[in-house]
């Protein structure tokens, strides 16, 4: 698919004064301003990520009556349940509470609801299972900010409940003894984008201040990295922040789980960075939720026992193995679906299937807008009920999209982004129908044409390893700081070949009149033919570094290319 290539716009009259300042390069400076961090006390914040920088959790409104209200139970031994979801954020965010409250002595257990059985949030089953058990206080974890009924039914029966979420607060809120979430009307805290796992992360830490708890930040740093990263949120202020400083942690993690976990996915020797942990490391986590039992995955970043955690990380890795061919057979089909639809004029793809499993259709959905760049939805029939999930592209707010037909489901939620939903199968053709209005209705009748947007051109002066070094002090990238992109033009071809299985990936090189210089395009095999006809090319790129045989090169990591006008 064409993708168009679009250049920031900002204004740049302080780039001078920000490079000599802080005697970084036009390059960087450049990238700087284009993510509006284009003031000295911005620029300062942002390559100062000491954890003084994180704000007062007390700022979060609920956040003293949270702290008061668990710390009654630890003294009084009450029985405390952390509940989560059974994704990497849920588990992650479980785990950081679990761990702090037995280190405070507290009597303590969790629950992590069965994806298929349960489905997401607080159930009444389940709440009925901890009343039976004895539980006094129930602590919910990445969500329970739509639970009102269930949480309702949880206070008549004299249970305590103190929600933790990070999830939009539209409509009435449950009636719980408190509530901490940034999004909530009148809550003041200054940064908004906390993953779950970063909200249970400020209550750890009011919680540990309370008790004079001066660990617990080593203790769970390294867990609360991994599920920012994995839940996809905005890597800028406390986000920022925690990732850095946590992937540090991780590579000398004294966790065991953790330790095991970077052992089955090959990277325990390597210096770990954002991608390791949101391509690596979280689709293991996952798996186990999407396909088994996602308590494993608690017990794993829990215990103590090297020899525990070794087995449930090889349980969790063949977990994904399976994960992967569940997913390939719904993928091959769904494309198949789609060589049906004229998606000239569609301009939303809605695919149902019998029984596809419901724990991976998002990840399909996710594959299939990033071969199509359109909004996508997959749905698993199940009977009079289907489940399903969406991904969309950052034009069409499936959220929002989905809300204007809200009559049709059962129940929905999600973000702009992503959201998953139940409905009554006989109501699949509707949706399709109304989400297909939607969709023209931004799009009109053009192509809707991927964007890249590129940060600035490269020369053959930038490739060096110092540029790589300055590009480095503005890691992580990912979401709100995406990893900079350079066009590179006329660029001399010498070698092309396809690599990898199946050949999905190009392998380059290309010279620049000074710079030999080698070259990698995942997924990008498909444009092998027309290099046959090309003498010189233009692409779209990050630099990098690329060890082989214990020798550093500088790389260039390709994201598009085209024929070159030079």
């Amino acid at each position: 698919m064409n993708k168009k290539w679009i250049a920031h716009d900002r204004d740049y009259f302080l780039l001078n004064d920000i490079q000599d300042y802080f005697g970084i390069s036009e390059l960087v400076a450049r990238v700087l301003v284009n993510r509006e961090i284009d003031t000295h006390e911005r620029i300062e914040r942002f390559l100062n990520t000491n954890m003084d920088h994180l704000h007062d959790p007390y700022l979060l409104k609920g956040m003293k009556q949270a702290v008061d209200r668990i710390a009654l139970a630890v003294r009084n031994r009450e029985n405390i349940c952390i509940y989560g979801d059974y994704d990497v954020d849920g588990i992650t965010s479980t785990s950081v509470l679990v761990k702090l409250i037995k280190r405070l002595n507290g009597n303590v257990t969790y629950y992590i609801p069965n994806r298929m059985e349960e489905g997401y949030g607080l159930s009444q089953a389940a709440v009925e299972k901890l009343i039976g058990s004895g539980i006094d206080l129930i602590v919910t974890v990445d969500c329970g900010i739509r639970s009102i009924e269930v949480i309702q039914y949880a206070r008549e029966h004299l249970v305590d409940v103190v929600v933790t979420d990070h999830h939009e607060c539209e409509g009435p809120l449950p009636n719980a003894n408190c509530i901490v979430n940034p999004l909530q009307y009148g809550c003041g805290y200054p940064f908004k984008e906390l993953a779950g796992v970063g909200v249970a992360f400020k209550l750890g830490c009011a919680l540990a201040e309370h008790f004079n708890c001066n660990t617990f930040v080593d203790d769970v740093l390294d867990i609360v990295a991994v599920g920012t990263i994995a839940d996809v949120v905005a890597l800028v202020d406390e986000n920022r922040i925690i990732v850095k400083n946590g992937l540090e942690y991780i590579s000398n993690t004294q966790n065991v789980g953790l330790k095991a976990l970077l052992e089955v996915s090959g990277i325990k020797d390597k210096s770990i960075n954002a991608y390791h942990i949101a391509f690596m490391l979280a689709p293991r986590i996952n798996a186990a939720g999407r396909i088994a039992d996602a308590s494993l995955c608690v017990e794993l970043l829990l215990t103590d026992s090297p020899e525990r955690a070794v087995e449930i990380a090889k349980k969790l890795d063949g977990d994904n193995r399976e994960r992967q061919a569940i997913e390939n057979e719904i993928l091959n089909t769904a494309l198949d679906k789609i060589s049906a639809i004229d998606l000239d004029h569609e301009k939303v793809i809605v695919l149902d299937g019998e029984d596809w499993h419901a724990g991976v259709i998002g990840i399909v959905a996710s594959k299939i807008v990033d071969r199509y760049h359109l909004p996508t939805v997959m749905i698993s029939r199940e009977g009079e009920l289907s489940k399903g999930s969406a991904r969309s592209i950052p034009r069409f707010n499936i959220y929002e999209a989905m809300s204007r037909c809200g009559e049709l489901f059962e129940k929905f939620g999600g973000h702009e982004l992503a959201a998953g939903f139940t409905l009554k199968s006989e109501r699949i053709p509707a949706l399709r129908e109304r989400l297909g209005e939607e969709a023209r209705s931004i799009f009109g009748d053009q192509p809707v044409m991927p964007e890249i947007m590129v940060d600035y051109r490269l020369t053959p002066k930038d490739i060096s390893f110092d540029t790589i070094k300055q590009l480095k002090l503005l890691e992580p990238f990912g979401i709100g700081n995406p990893c900079p992109l350079f066009v590179y033009r006329g660029l001399k071809l010498l070698t092309a070949k396809t690599v990898g299985f199946d050949h999905k990936h190009l392998a380059v090189s290309v010279f620049d009149g000074i710079n030999e210089i080698k070259c990698i395009g995942y997924n990008l095999g498909r444009l092998y033919p027309m290099l046959a006809a090309c003498k010189k090319i233009d692409v779209i790129c990050s630099i990098e570094t690329n060890v082989w045989n214990n020798k550093e090169s500088i790389q260039l990591n390709i994201k598009d290319i085209k024929t070159s006008r030079n």
